[in-house]
């Protein structure tokens, strides 16, 4: 039976307040634990605790000579290491102390699992920005475990892999703006005869809000042009359709219409009320989903989920653009990788919701300006 078990923590910053409780988890009986922190700084200097921690004959401290990002940050951590299982933890969570018996009971039932994914709850909601990332499902992702006994991929804040069939794969080096863990985890997967994740949901670790609940314009940019980037790649590209354009692509579409409509003479009020009625739709559509699944009626909240929504869809279409990758327009990857080739142009009650307001503001607003 496989007995070892190796904790594979990167991190730039390197602080004790969460890296201590990682290093002190309790350890399960008759399984061997080793932990492996990855310092992605070579300025880094060990807190005095910390250097303490290091003097144990089970944790390995690795400090990188030049900063190289957090996949190969991970691989390093994952090749330093024997374990059978392998446990990716981030360097801000702060886990129970019973983790590491949460997944090793999980091992004495399934051990010839593709791996477990635990739970990583966030706090309760402090703000605007919190409550419209928990609506529009950025927060929950992490807790699918509750609700899915199985998966293709989870986020690697807290999820265990099984080393003999993870094999040789590893985090692609040249995914540095997001989605690295989906395009490894859904890789590894695939390659397995599309095997899924257990769920582990009494494997819990808490992370707090990013930048203490301010807005995440730069990181959900990010998962939108690393969304961009892994549709582009195999097996992931299997499970890639198009939609219709969304707010972000429907606004260059009318920018670049206009042009010719200019040409043509067609009355500029036409462009002006597309605009104005595809902006005010998108914003009055986050406003009932706020009201429907938030249960609040706060405009605030309403325009933080249309602000992280789009600054997320002007990230794929950014790199789009960027790399010339035309073919790419208005192309989505199912994340539930359900089915290969899935069917393109769907419908959902939001994007009827939308429709319906866009065409109804349009009339209206080319009515008045007539």
């Amino acid at each position: 039976m496989s007995k070892s078990i190796d904790v594979v923590i990167p991190s730039f910053r390197l602080d004790e307040q969460y890296l201590l409780p990682i290093l002190q988890l309790i350890k399960p009986a008759g399984f061997e634990v080793n932990f492996y922190l990855i310092a992605d700084n070579p300025n880094v200097q060990l807190t005095p605790r910390l250097l303490a921690e290091s003097e144990r004959d089970d944790v390995h401290i690795i400090v990188n000579q030049q900063n190289i990002g957090f996949s190969a940050t991970r691989n390093k951590g994952i090749d330093a290491g024997f374990g059978h299982w392998i446990l990716l933890l981030d360097d801000d969570v702060t886990p129970k102390n019973d983790l590491l018996i949460a997944y090793s009971n999980a091992i004495s039932l399934t051990n010839d699992a593709l791996g477990f994914v635990g739970v990583t709850y966030f706090p309760q909601v402090i703000n605007a920005v919190t409550k419209a990332l928990k609506i529009n499902g950025v927060s929950t992702h992490f807790q699918l475990a509750l609700h899915e006994p199985e998966m293709y991929w989870s986020a690697t804040a807290n999820i265990m892999l099984n080393r003999k069939l993870l094999a040789s794969r590893r985090f692609l080096l040249e995914l540095k703006k997001s989605t690295e863990d989906m395009e490894l985890l859904f890789r590894n997967a695939f390659e397995n005869n599309l095997q899924k994740y257990i769920a582990v949901p009494s494997a819990v670790v808490n992370h707090p809000w990013w930048d203490n609940g301010k807005m995440q314009t730069k990181r959900m940019f990010r998962y939108g042009a690393g969304a961009a980037e892994a549709a582009r790649l195999y097996p992931l590209k299997l499970y890639t359709f198009y939609d219709f354009t969304n707010t972000t692509e429907t606004l260059l579409l009318l920018a670049l219409a206009a042009i010719p409509g200019a040409f043509l003479k067609l009355p500029v009020a036409i462009f002006l009320a597309a605009i104005i009625a595809q902006v005010l739709a998108e914003y009055l559509t986050n406003y009932y989903k706020a009201f429907k699944v938030g249960k609040t009626l706060d405009p605030v909240v309403a325009l933080q989920m249309m602000w992280h929504k789009n600054v997320m869809e002007a990230g794929k279409l950014t790199l789009v653009l960027l790399n010339l990758h035309f073919i790419d327009f208005s192309k989505r990857i199912d994340g539930s990788f359900r089915k290969q080739n899935p069917q393109p142009y769907r419908l959902n009650r939001w994007k009827i919701i939308k429709l319906i307001l866009f065409v109804i503001i349009f009339a209206i607003t080319l009515y008045t300006c007539a």
